[in-house]
């Protein structure tokens, strides 16, 4: 029954990826950063696709926020203090109103690293995220992320500190802010054991954190830190519920076609893994099969890594045939 699985899914690899739904252009630079207006309410600044480096500063994941009648409430702050602080004067090109909530969709650093510029402005706003998050950056993470990006920038995030996140979340709370609605999320181990995707219904808009990820490979840089089939089965309930915009934690805003891409992007990962270790090869020797197979996804950014990435898979396929 699982080779018939894994059969199904790898002829998965001939679909083509659809056209966006939105015309979102992805900055190169940092200077071209834009806000782009989704909705009457919703806006997304999309950050740039690589990883962090001293010209970036940090800013390779996408920012969203929602502007309602009493403020302004934002998912994800960026990898650093000037980059928080560039997102608050995008926010400021729009509406003068406060900032009044934050929330952080999972730990990695260029979700979160940004929080200093927003309690800086606004030092009581509240800031969201799961319960696994803030008990693993309270437990180091925090300070290892920091010295990540300061070493990954060259230093030129001086000024960022830790401002972790206060208020733990479990996930499948409908939170009442400014008399909107944002429900949280989670569905377990995916592309981190702590992800939240926040839904507002309102304008049926997800920010899917790194969920869903289009146009760099899907959690190659952190392949230590997520589960294949965890992250599969997250983005099949992202697709489950009535969302017509996706905001991805990287690459553009779009409509199904982004999260449907990086479904794709995933079983025919795991089911071109798994074909090849049931065939005995080990995950060194499958590489470049593997790569063959996703071809498809051959100009994503990050690709020259996929070798961590096949690794990671193999240990989970054989950790599935023990369980």
């Amino acid at each position: 029954m699982k080779k018939l699985f894994t059969a199904a899914i790898f002829c998965l690899a001939i679909a083509p990826i659809a056209g966006h739904s939105h015309n979102v252009q992805i900055p190169k630079n940092i200077d071209e950063l834009v806000l782009t207006k989704m909705t009457d309410s919703v806006y997304v600044v999309h950050g740039i696709i690589g990883m962090p480096d001293k010209n970036n500063k940090g800013f390779i994941s996408n920012s969203g926020f929602v502007v309602s009648s009493e403020g302004v409430v934002i998912v994800d702050t960026g990898g650093s203090l000037q980059i928080g602080e560039m997102l608050l004067q995008k926010i400021q090109e729009v509406t003068s109103k406060p900032v009044i909530a934050v929330f952080n969709t999972h730990l990695h650093g260029d979700h979160w690293l940004g929080n200093v510029a927003f309690r800086k402005a606004y030092p009581d706003v509240p800031i969201y995220a799961h319960e696994r998050a803030i008990e693993r950056l309270s437990n180091g993470e925090a300070e290892q992320w920091l010295d990540i990006f300061t070493q990954a920038t060259n230093n030129t995030i001086e000024g960022t500190t830790i401002v972790l996140p206060d208020h733990a979340l479990k996930g499948g709370e409908s939170i009442d802010i400014a008399g909107s609605t944002y429900k949280i999320h989670h569905t377990g181990h995916a592309h981190t054991d702590n992800d939240i995707m926040i839904e507002y219904p309102k304008d049926k808009t997800l920010f899917s954190g790194d969920i869903v990820i289009y146009g760099s490979m899907v959690s190659g840089a952190r392949p230590e830190d997520f589960s294949a089939k965890g992250q599969i089965k997250a983005v099949e309930y992202a697709l489950s519920l009535p969302i017509d915009i996706y905001v991805p934690g990287h690459g553009p805003t779009g409509g199904r076609e982004i999260p449907e891409a990086t479904k794709r992007f995933l079983e025919v990962l795991y089911a071109s893994v798994q074909r090849y270790y049931d065939e005995g090869l080990e995950d060194f020797e499958m590489r470049d099969k593997v790569i063959a197979d996703l071809k498809e996804f051959s100009d994503w950014s990050g690709f020259d890594r996929i070798g961590s990435l096949i690794n990671s898979v193999y240990l989970q396929v054989e950790a599935a045939e023990f369980e």
